[in-house]
């Protein structure tokens, strides 16, 4: 999925990115700014965000909005003031989040609940709140599942339970909205270099990160869904890293490091 030549394919649109702080979420960002898109940027730290593309913050063409996914209230005064403003028509869902304590006898109630929270009703909250600005446009919707969501994994069943339900949204919402023309699709990653790594009751080491998929990686994925003619839709992307992981081969939280050539 090379983005070469990519330059300007997004001139004109505007995209609201989630999780736009750092990780698969800020890679986007960058990805879509230097498609030509006008962006604006949510996460919970503001510092954050404003240090993900200063350029196009300077000039306003990266526009960043400190507010919890997991707020419905805030999402959806965001999601008023854009519509009057600056209306979007590419939402991208990229904030996710996991717990350390992520085997099945060691979740709670209140730690299987924040994974839902952020990763399955705060996609339904944003999705919810911008739609019709994205039915106007007959726009794009990108959701950021995991590969997790079809292969039990490292992840842990509340994570993995939360990216299946992403499936299920996306497929649902598809099946309502594609008559007016929205796009929806589901990238599904495997290993990815991102701080959530961190999150992990044993974060892999960096040679093992090095051969991660990287966020641009995802970001292009993400940016050859919404840029192809509007007759054509990616449904749903499996995108593994290629050393480390196959379809069905992703269960190892830190992968045996394949012989070097």
């Amino acid at each position: 999925m090379s983005t070469t030549g990519s330059s300007g394919v997004l001139s004109g649109r505007v995209a609201l990115v989630t999780g736009a702080s750092s990780g698969i979420g800020a890679g986007i960002v960058r990805r879509f700014l230097d498609a030509g898109a006008r962006v604006h940027g949510l996460a919970r730290r503001k510092d954050a965000l404003d240090q993900v593309a200063p350029d196009a913050l300077a000039d306003g063409r990266f526009v960043p909005h400190a507010v919890d996914v997991a707020d419905t209230a805030a999402v959806q005064h965001l999601a008023d003031d854009l519509a009057g403003s600056d209306p979007v028509d590419i939402l991208v869902c990229a904030a996710g989040t996991n717990v350390k304590d992520r085997r099945f006898h060691q979740l709670t109630d209140e730690s299987f609940d924040e994974v839902i929270r952020t990763n399955l009703h705060g996609v339904f909250t944003v999705m919810k709140s911008t739609m019709d600005q994205i039915r106007e446009r007959s726009g794009d919707v990108v959701l950021i599942s995991s590969i997790a969501a079809d292969w039990p994994d490292h992840s842990g069943a509340a994570y993995g339970a939360s990216k299946s339900a992403l499936l299920g949204l996306a497929r649902g919402a598809s099946r309502d909205e594609h008559a007016n023309g929205v796009r929806v699709c589901t990238i599904l990653p495997g290993i990815v270099n991102t701080p959530i790594l961190d999150r992990r009751p044993s974060p892999p080491p960096q040679e093992v990160r090095e051969l991660c998929l990287q966020p641009e990686d995802v970001a292009d994925a993400a940016l050859c869904a919404v840029s192809l003619p509007p007759r054509a839709n990616i449904a749903e992307i499996s995108i593994v890293a290629t050393r480390l992981q196959s379809l069905g081969n992703t269960q190892q939280a830190t992968p045996q490091l394949p012989p070097t050539r």
